[in-house]
């Protein structure tokens, strides 16, 4: 009876052994999914939000990128919907599906606010290898014809036109608009292999006190008085595919709804130093699909304060 008890717990050990190792194998059935968020300029994005949803499900699961633009999260067998958020860059939205045991990679890149994603996201690729008995591709893009457009008042009609500088009135409003529109001509030069482009603008301005500029001085004058400072204000950055540009075309783009104005309430009249943004420089840069910038070209366009702003004293 004794021998038979201890064989009898033998057995059992055994089964609880064997179910306990079959359960441990059961559970191993997630999977590891590395993120790695780029913007469309190449540069990696830290502090994204990433929020994963197994479809048909309510529960959500949010994480950070880090410093180097990345993250490691477990997930379970399932269809995902992935979202990828950050400040100034376009939202993406992504679907996959998570296999058990099968770890994945996935490269996200993210485009400039006011153009979808399918759209302004561009695969960031390497550039073709080339050897010595290879020719070498080359991809040269010109911009040429860089103008503003706004809303111009003609008697009591207003009509789309261009125009070269902003002035401020009385009533502190600006002429033509606060909000406009650039157009350039992008031309592929000779030897330029037919591919796709991105086009993205850059906006930045050159302040100085209101009592050391006036509306008589040119642009250089102007310029060799105070040094050009970026203003965090000022978030059009906007970008623009190109698709399928080959040698010889021209195509004329648009960039459109750039606002000033949110840039000018940052100077009120009396504000210290009655500093104002005398120029406004647009920069237009083009990029390849390997996230070179291939072409850039500027436009410095003066911003005319009222007489109102000038010290009384």
């Amino acid at each position: 009876m004794q021998l038979s008890s201890i064989r009898l717990l033998g057995y059992v050990a055994l089964v609880l052994c064997f179910c306990s190792t079959s359960a441990t194998q059961e559970t191993k059935t997630s999977a590891t999914i590395t993120i790695e968020v780029k913007a469309v300029t190449g540069g990696v994005v830290a502090g994204a939000k990433v929020k994963f949803q197994a479809q048909g499900e309510l529960e959500t699961n949010t994480r950070v990128t880090d410093p180097a633009g990345n993250l490691l999260i477990e997930l379970e067998p399932a269809n995902y919907d992935l979202i990828v958020t950050s400040p100034g860059l376009e939202p993406l939205k992504r679907q996959f599906t998570v296999i058990a045991g099968e770890n994945q990679q996935i490269n996200l890149v993210l485009g400039f606010p006011g153009c979808p994603p399918e759209t302004c996201i561009v695969d960031i690729v390497p550039p073709e290898s080339t050897t010595e008995s290879s020719p070498v591709q080359t991809q040269n893009v010109n911009i040429a014809s860089i103008e503003l457009f706004s809303r111009l008042k003609t008697g009591n009609k207003k009509k789309h036109g261009a125009f070269k500088e902003f002035r401020e009135t009385q009533d502190r409003r600006i002429l033509p608009a606060t909000k406009f529109d650039i157009t350039c001509e992008v031309t592929g030069e000779l030897g330029l292999t037919t591919s796709d482009f991105l086009l993205w603008t850059s906006i930045d301005f050159l302040v100085a006190p209101v009592m050391q500029v006036d509306d008589k001085m040119d642009i250089n004058e102007i310029a060799s008085i105070a040094g050009w400072g970026q203003l965090a204000e000022m978030h059009d950055f906007r970008g623009v595919p190109i698709y399928a540009l080959s040698a010889g075309e021209t195509r004329r783009v648009a960039i459109r709804n750039l606002d000033l104005g949110r840039v000018l309430t940052s100077f009120p009249v009396g504000n210290a130093g009655n500093l104002w943004p005398w120029l406004l420089r647009i920069g237009i840069h083009i990029q390849n699909r390997a996230g070179k910038q291939i072409a850039t070209a500027e436009r410095t366009v003066p911003v005319w304060p009222n007489t109102i702003r000038r010290p009384t004293h």
